[in-house]
């Protein structure tokens, strides 16, 4: 290379002008040297352009012993991109990464040590549960990951000493191997990038502080310029990574994947896994539903029944969302810019493990019925930790609000009063069966009512039957029928119950439970509804979906089972002739409230359909106004006054419902 430079003023008089002699004949007497850099000093020199941490493990990391062998390719794991690129940004110190197995977890610390290694160079130190793990991942992952990449096997030093089981020494940057309980491995180095692999299984050493925290001090003098990254499957809610998560993380995400059919964004939930014979007495065994790949995921919003390789689409087309802001990672990471950040990846977003397998292994705890194989769906598939938590209430206390009225009869009058104004149903709809509640509502700013019926229909043809082709008296024969009825219309029955809603316009209303709103609830405007093929079909018409705060509703619920039933507004129920509310009691006890999350919960996964007809029940209710219907005789001595305008979210919302209200 040649450099041309002018002539210094500062030389000695005498060689300055002997190199004026020499570049007479140059233009503006300059000075040509010709340079020649070494390859290091080439690369020393050269800017490079950002890159973010995804992008380099695709063009740079090579899998050695992976199920699929070759260059990366953030294709099969898209929910680590999000995390590997945060990692990388300044001002993010911490990456905490509380995950199922077989979810990418630690290729993805892998990843972040690579980037390092050639862009952000430091000493590095893996920590691992005990001796034997760290020795086999510096020879079978670690040093394989330097050796495979083009990128990573020039900054080796080509000495054999140099690459050991215990330390790893590059031209630049060493990389240290320790584990928990050793004190003298994990002490007395600066460390600049930390990876605390499967935190949750380390041993503590005695007379000591935790292994997390005494790694944790080898990145002080760092500062701001450390990386910490902590990955591990959770065991229970004191162990350290789910303390991590919940508590030093100042943002937590969730991964929302997008239906490839409709496109709306939704968080995976197990409960909206299926297979064939769900909550049915003949339900395929676990090994058959794991052979036969029989569980599918019903899209929360248009009902689109996924198979795995829709769940994988969906999972490419997801983003990383904050809990409590909702934005988008980058979006919240620039607005808060958090220190620390937390990732949760249950085991049904990974494309190694198949939904059948999840449900494999819930199946394996309901056919055992040992707690151990509940806590391995909770550790190993659900990514969250093993919590030993009570019902709220008790199925005795359920059932000690049962009156004397036999199933089927409607209370009567009471000092000549009627004490009914209407009869409403509600309908949980299972994907070969329909569970349904009848309830009884008084007159009256209490909302006293009263269990008339419960069951199960087979088909839309029998629960029509129970619903309007029925009619349930009071002891005086006084005879009521169903008003009407709102029915759950997502999972993979969508088409169906849009159908009958159509059919009995005005008399069926189509529900969604969303986990959290604005509002108690939110009519949507529905004009079409998903067939077999997820296409979209034009409902005559269109047809009004109701948006339910379910939050909302089961705290209703729950303060409604606790008053007395000689109090004003109890929640009665028929008597239990029989043991007919056995079931019925144990599953308005499936759900508890969860204090750290805010949220109702049903730990165990049990059965609790019976409780979704009843919190349905109560939002029912609160649409149609019930605690302002009055008996006739003193709605004809209320004084006339206008109508009210409609509120969105409590007040009247259509013709339809004010002709239920008036009724």
């Amino acid at each position: 290379m040649a450099l041309s430079v002018p002539i210094p003023k500062w030389l000695p008089p005498s060689l300055a002008l002997w190199l004026r002699q020499r570049t007479a004949e140059q233009p503006e007497k300059r000075l040509t040297v010709n340079v020649r850099f070494s390859n290091g000093e080439r690369a020393a020199m050269k800017r490079r352009k950002p890159v973010p941490i995804s992008a380099w493990a695709e063009k740079h990391r090579v899998l050695e012993m992976s199920a699929i062998r070759g260059r990366w390719r953030n294709v099969f794991t898209p929910y680590l991109t999000g995390i590997m690129d945060v990692s990388g940004l300044p001002g993010v110190e911490t990456v905490i990464i509380c995950k199922s197995p077989q979810t990418g977890g630690s290729e993805c610390g892998h990843n972040i040590v690579g980037y390092c290694i050639d862009r952000l160079p430091g000493p590095v130190m893996y920590v691992f549960p005990d001796e034997l793990t760290a020795r086999e991942n510096a020879k079978d992952r670690i040093i394989p990951m330097i050796e495979a990449s083009p990128r990573l096997r020039q900054y080796m030093t080509g000495y054999g000493d140099d690459a050991s089981s215990l330390r790893i020494n590059l031209l630049h940057m060493p990389i240290y191997l320790g584990w928990s309980g050793s004190v003298s491995r994990l002490g007395n180095k600066p460390i600049r990038i930390l990876i605390l692999d499967e935190l949750d299984k380390y041993k503590n050493p005695k007379n000591e502080a935790s292994s997390e925290s005494l790694a944790e001090k080898r990145t002080t003098t760092w500062r701001t310029r450390r990386k910490v990254v902590k990955i591990s499957t959770p065991t229970t809610e004191d162990g350290p990574i789910w303390k991590a998560l919940t508590e030093e993380a100042g943002a937590r995400f969730d991964f929302w994947v997008r239906c490839p059919h409709c496109g709306f964004f939704q968080h995976m939930d197990f409960e909206r896994i299926a297979w064939p014979g769900k909550d049915e007495e003949k339900s395929p065994d676990a090994e058959t539903v794991l052979a036969k790949r029989l569980a599918y995921y019903a899209c929360e919003y248009c009902g689109a029944v996924w198979d795995d390789g829709d769940r994988d689409r969906a999972v490419r087309g997801g983003e990383w969302r904050e809990r409590t802001s909702g934005l988008e990672l980058m979006a919240h990471v620039a607005a808060h810019r958090p220190v620390k950040v937390g990732f949760h990846i249950p085991a049904w977003l990974s494309y190694f493990v198949s939904l059948s397998e999840v449900v494999h292994a819930w199946l394996k705890y309901k056919e055992s019925g040992k707690l151990d194989d509940l806590k391995n769906f909770r550790n190993q598939y659900a990514a969250e930790p093993w919590v030993e938590s009570h019902a709220a209430r008790s199925e005795d206390a359920i059932l000690a609000l049962c009156d004397d009225r036999p199933r089927g009869k409607v209370p009567g009058p009471v000092d000549g009063k009627e004490r009914v104004s209407v009869l409403l149903a509600t309908v949980d709809t299972q994907q070969h069966y329909f569970r349904y509640v009848i309830r009884a509502y008084g007159y009256g700013e209490t909302e006293e009512s009263w269990l008339v019926a419960s069951g199960s229909a087979d088909n839309l043809a029998a629960l029509e039957e129970i619903l309007f082709g029925s009619v349930y008296a009071d002891p005086d024969g006084r005879e009521y029928a169903v008003k009407a009825a709102m029915i759950d219309a997502m999972g993979g029955r969508t088409a169906e119950v849009y159908r009958w809603a159509v059919r009995h316009r005005g008399r069926v209303f189509p529900w969604q439970g969303v986990r959290s709103m604005a509002q108690p609830y939110t009519p949507s405007h529905q004009e079409y509804f998903p067939d077999a093929k997820g296409n979209k079909v034009k409902i005559p018409g269109g047809l009004m979906l109701y948006r339910c705060d379910v939050t909302f509703f089961k705290s209703d619920l729950a303060f409604k089972l606790g008053i007395h039933p000689d109090d004003p507004g109890a929640f009665h129920l028929h008597a239990n002739d029989g043991g007919q509310l056995e079931q019925y009691a144990k599953e308005l006890c499936a759900e508890v409230w969860d204090d750290e999350k805010q949220g109702w919960e049903n730990p165990a996964n049990k059965p609790n359909h019976f409780w979704d007809c009843e919190v349905m029940q109560r939002a029912f209710a609160f649409i149609l106004n019930v605690r302002h219907r009055r008996r006739p005789d003193e709605e004809a001595k209320k004084p006339a006054r206008p109508p009210r305008p409609s509120e969105r979210g409590g007040g009247s919302i259509g013709s339809r419902l004010a002709n239920l209200r008036r009724s």
